[in-house]
């Protein structure tokens, strides 16, 4: 799905319609300069958003077309941002079950302030964009000029380099703004909802900061502390770790003098492999801020690194070769852990993290990208401490409890099955990484049947493998009975079930079945050349008589390279005026749909509403339907169909050009919008946004069928 929407703030500026109402109904904006010293101020800036209405955070989540709010600064010689932003808004998590997506977005109200040092009297302008939403509907914004008047400079002769003078790296402390002067009003000229402050480099690129509030990070924190705890959990059980259990635990309690000393050793042990896990968290957390993990997760680079990253761990782990660190490391260390000291027992710890490396990279990597997914500037700590957790517990456990490792299950073949399992796995999730990419730059290598294919393949060897019938160069075969004829354990034919179950759930995939379990790591259902679904669909809804095979069919000539009907079997238009010439010769009404590709409601009321079987056979058959998309960016018109609009901004592409007609001629800016006209453009029925009730939506277009046929 393209990220890019039209963001439209000059409409709201010049137009005082309905619009400009709208908008300042739904936001209201202050900006405040207070004045700390001689040469720093304090810029304020607050949003005040109307009930039921809400702009999303920096990391809206979702499915990646949620735009976050952003600012950006212009360059200014004589300006320095300094300091970080937070905010005191409360991020809310909304689940979308129609989607099987969450989206994250701020409602009430919310503040940012960012901390400045002037060098002289001077004005400190820049751009903001968002996108306000509530729940029927989105309102766009275009990217729109401010300027705030920073005055009062008491001859600074701070020095400011070339590097700081424009909108840096560097986020934006908060201030409360207490006493602050009042800078402008945004009521009538910044509608945009901000989350988030991206500020401009010297080259004028745009970087998204993250803003987050301490109840997301708590919510974050945890669930990043379960991902460590569970990517602990399976490390421990790889054949590095797991061998090295009763070994090292018996070397504690044998070679201290008294049990009470052997628990002491065990135990400084554990928390030394937590503390040294920890320490690695610490360094992703520097390396990794809120900013660069954003970044990060939506790079090309990074998602073809991880690709390639889970392929090598992956074949590793199927045991074609072993990723080890230096053996001079390990040896070095293990001479200074030959002592009872704490030093030397912390050397032990840091022995078994260098040596099992080979089984906990693949893990350590994983939980790595897990982290800079997740944009939580403290998930590195969070979540290594969580790991080292997992790990080190059981030495702890086996030093107070002896005993129980008698009753633990002895080292053998099931190591190296629970090792070759996890290489399947990572092969899998390196085919999201590599379809990131794919989907971002229209490549079509990896396309839904193609990508299905693959995993159906890998999950059906796994499943293979458990039951025995493949085997790699570490295995040692499946054990014999007593009649010297090899047999497969009960537990491992039960788990054997399990990737055979899955591979049977993934097949229909390949001809249209929802496959909702797993929607959320397979590509968009578009890329897929046949879905039976989508015919069963059209067959039901136009009862064989599909409007594409209708040779009186008006058929749409303008810009169907890049788009298509996201409606099974109906024929749709993509621009206003051809839609409405094939209603005059049809002598059929038009459903106007201005939607978007990144409308979250559009995706619900096309699945819901508009893909019903019953909606479908009136949309084929006696309508003709207008997909106007609004943010349609890469779409470019003809030079001369160029042309200014009434507010004197150019129209350019056709997005611009759709909401252009959504506000000039009917008043709104918001999708999903669906009103129903005539040939002529007059207005039938306006239909509102956000309808979902299917039998709602079908009363409607036998209220427009009935109001067409009048003379």
């Amino acid at each position: 799905m393209k990220r890019f929407l039209f963001l439209l703030s000059f409409v709201l500026l010049l137009l005082p319609t309905t619009f400009g109402q709208q908008v300042k109904d739904a936001i209201q904006w202050q900006y405040n300069a207070r004045k700390t010293s001689d040469s720093t101020f304090d810029i304020t800036i607050a949003a005040k958003i109307k009930e039921g209405w809400h702009i999303y955070t920096a990391t809206p989540k979702g499915d990646g077309s949620q735009i976050p709010t952003t600012i950006a600064f212009d360059k200014n010689v004589n300006i320095k941002l300094l300091g970080k932003t937070t905010n005191n808004g409360k991020p809310v998590n909304e689940e979308i079950k129609d989607l099987g997506i969450t989206i994250q977005y701020y409602k009430n109200a919310v503040t940012y302030t960012q901390k400045v040092l002037a060098k002289a009297n001077t004005v400190l302008s820049g751009v903001v964009d968002f996108q306000i939403c509530n729940d029927e509907m989105c309102l766009p914004s275009k990217p729109e000029r401010f300027k705030i008047p920073l005055n009062g400079i008491v001859g600074s002769n701070v020095a400011i380099s070339p590097a700081d003078t424009g909108a840096s790296n560097e986020t934006m402390n908060d201030s409360s703004g207490a006493g602050a002067a009042n800078m402008g009003n945004g009521t009538g000229n910044d509608t945009s909802g901000n989350n988030t402050a991206v500020v401009n480099s010297a080259t004028g690129a745009q970087q998204k900061l993250a803003s987050e509030d301490p109840g997301l990070e708590k919510s974050s924190l945890w669930e990043l502390f379960l991902a460590g705890l569970v990517a602990g959990f399976i490390a421990f059980i790889m054949p590095c770790i797991y061998a090295m259990l009763p070994i090292t635990v018996s070397f504690f309690t044998k070679r201290s003098k008294t049990r009470t000393a052997g628990i002491k050793n065990a135990t400084i042990y554990s928390f030394s492999i937590i503390a040294i896990f920890t320490l690695i968290g610490a360094l992703v957390s520097l390396l990794f801020t809120e900013k660069t993990m954003y970044e990060l997760s939506t790079s090309m680079g990074f998602n073809l690194f991880v690709f390639v990253l889970f392929i090598v761990f992956g074949i590793s782990l199927l045991g074609a070769f072993e990723i080890t660190l230096p053996a001079s490391w390990s040896s070095k260390l293990d001479s200074k852990a030959n002592s009872n000291s704490f030093g030397g027992i912390f050397f032990m710890a840091l022995v078994l993290v260098v040596v099992s490396f080979s089984c906990t990279s693949a893990f350590i990597s994983s939980l790595i990208v897990y982290i800079v997914k997740s944009g939580n500037s403290l998930g590195g700590l969070v979540g290594f401490f969580g790991f080292g957790l997992s790990i080190a517990l059981p030495f702890a456990l086996g030093a107070f409890f002896p005993g129980m490792l008698n009753g633990i299950a002895k080292s053998g073949g099931w190591l190296n099955a629970v090792k070759v399992t996890m290489g399947f796995l990572e092969l899998a999730m390196a085919m999201k990484f590599l379809s990131n990419i794919d989907l971002q730059y229209h490549w079509h290598l990896l396309d839904f049947e193609v990508y299905l294919s693959i995993w159906i393949v890998i999950f059906a060897l796994l499943g293979f493998y458990l039951l025995g019938k493949l085997s790699f160069s570490h295995d040692d075969g499946l054990p014999k009975n007593m009649f010297g004829q090899p047999y497969l354990s009960v537990p491992r034919l039960l788990f054997a079930l399990i990737p055979l179950a899955f591979t049977v759930y993934l097949i229909p995939g390949l001809w249209g079945a929802p496959l909702s379990g797993v929607s959320g790591f397979l590509p968009e259902r578009k890329t897929l050349d046949f879905n039976i679904q989508d015919n069963l669909i059209n067959i039901q809804a136009n009862m064989g008589n599909s409007s594409k095979d209708n040779p009186n069919t008006v058929m749409p000539q303008k810009y169907t390279q890049n788009l298509k009907s996201e409606l099974p079997g109906v024929v749709a238009f993509f621009d206003y005026d051809e839609a409405l010439a094939a209603a005059k010769k049809t002598g059929k009404p038009v459903l106007l749909d201005f939607t978007g590709h990144s409308c979250v409601n559009c995706r619900k009321m096309e699945r819901v509403v508009l893909s019903k079987p019953e909606i479908l056979r009136e949309l084929s058959q006696n309508f003709i339907v207008a997909s106007l998309y609004c943010d349609e960016k890469e779409t470019q018109l003809l030079e001369n169909e160029k042309y200014t609009a009434k507010d004197g901004s150019k129209i350019e592409n056709l997005g611009e050009k759709n909401l252009d007609i959504e506000l000039t001629k009917f008043g709104a800016v918001a999708q999903p919008l669906y009103i129903f006209v005539d040939g002529d453009g007059n207005v039938i029925k306006n239909a509102g946004g956000f309808v979902p009730d299917v039998q709602r939506f079908l009363n409607i277009i036998n209220e427009v069928k009935a109001a067409h046929k009048k003379p």
